[in-house]
């Protein structure tokens, strides 16, 4: 499914996690694998950069880095180690957009997600703006996260069933098909807890039955099922994967039906990584051939 994956970090200690997950992704599809290190500034006051890194400065941050890669990558996979000094989105972002990778992994951004809050004033976080403009799928992994089955064994693909739940749905089915695990079409309706019983119910089903719909024409995968609840979404998704035992969330990158703060409250309560479906997804989708499973199931 993918040929290159891109991993861009900031912090080498909380990184760790993102480079092994990163790394074993790009070794068992048999794609590329780069890396990018983004250092903020090292200096600054109030919203202006006094300082960023100098040459011995990043000099020490590849040393870091290759270090890393050495100890979290498995044997036989190599790398491109690059640099870059910094806004996190702006030089990920040119990264993305000269390399053309086709899977984006974020994790040990931390410290420079804040300095870049700190100078811009800026309160959507820096893993929304460049998955909304990214080129690819774009993969965050959790600081505290532990690490994940590998492969995936249980995604849960989390939609709104807005004009964004093909892609989500497509690109969590063909990633689930290749890595051989279970999929969960999950949605959550936003509707205060006062409805009648009745009405809330056949709400549900109506939800399922079109989950069930669009899932008609998705990739074969080893288990599907789909399940609908009522409630606040956020709390809802992440509640509902901590349930089903999911080590991947697939989300719209931008909104999850009219509350375009959904997806960030996701990021801030999830366990597991989560991948971030952009608007250049449904481009993303086209490009990719039938999974092997999927042809195999077919056949």
């Amino acid at each position: 499914m993918f040929t290159l994956v891109l991993l861009a970090l900031a912090d080498t200690t909380v990184g760790v996690v993102a480079m092994r997950l990163a790394a074993s992704l790009a070794a068992r599809h048999g794609a590329g694998f780069a890396v990018q290190h983004v250092s903020g500034p090292l200096s600054q006051e109030g919203g202006c950069v006094l300082r960023l890194p100098g040459e011995a400065d990043l000099a020490a941050r590849r040393a870091e880095v290759e270090a890393l890669c050495r100890v979290a990558m498995p044997v036989g996979l190599t790398s491109d180690v690059m640099l870059a000094a910094g806004f996190v989105h702006v030089e990920v972002l040119k990264t993305a957009r000269l390399l053309g990778p086709d899977l984006l992994v974020l994790g040990g951004l931390d410290e420079v997600e804040r300095c870049r809050r700190e100078l811009t004033g800026s309160a959507t976080k820096a893993a929304l703006v460049i998955a909304a403009a990214a080129p690819c799928p774009v993969l965050v992994v959790p600081s505290n996260a532990p690490m994940p089955s590998v492969p995936f064994q249980r995604v849960l693909a989390a939609t709104d069933l807005s004009f964004s739940a093909e892609a989500v749905l497509g690109v969590a089915a063909r990633l689930a098909a290749c890595e051989r695990a279970s999929l969960r079409a999950f949605h959550a309706l936003p509707q205060p807890s006062n409805q009648p019983g009745h009405g809330l119910e056949r709400e549900l089903d109506r939800s399922r039955d079109r989950l069930a719909f669009l899932a008609r024409s998705l990739p074969l995968v080893s288990h599907m099922d789909v399940a609908a609840r009522e409630g606040d979404p956020s709390v809802e998704i992440l509640k509902d994967a901590r349930e089903s035992q999911a080590d991947l969330i697939v989300l719209a990158a931008d909104r999850y039906g009219q509350d375009s703060l959904i997806p960030g409250r996701v990021l801030d309560g999830a366990r597991c990584a989560v991948l971030l479906v952009g608007p250049q997804a449904p481009a993303f989708l086209a490009a990719q051939p039938e999974s092997a499973v999927a042809a195999e199931a077919r056949g």
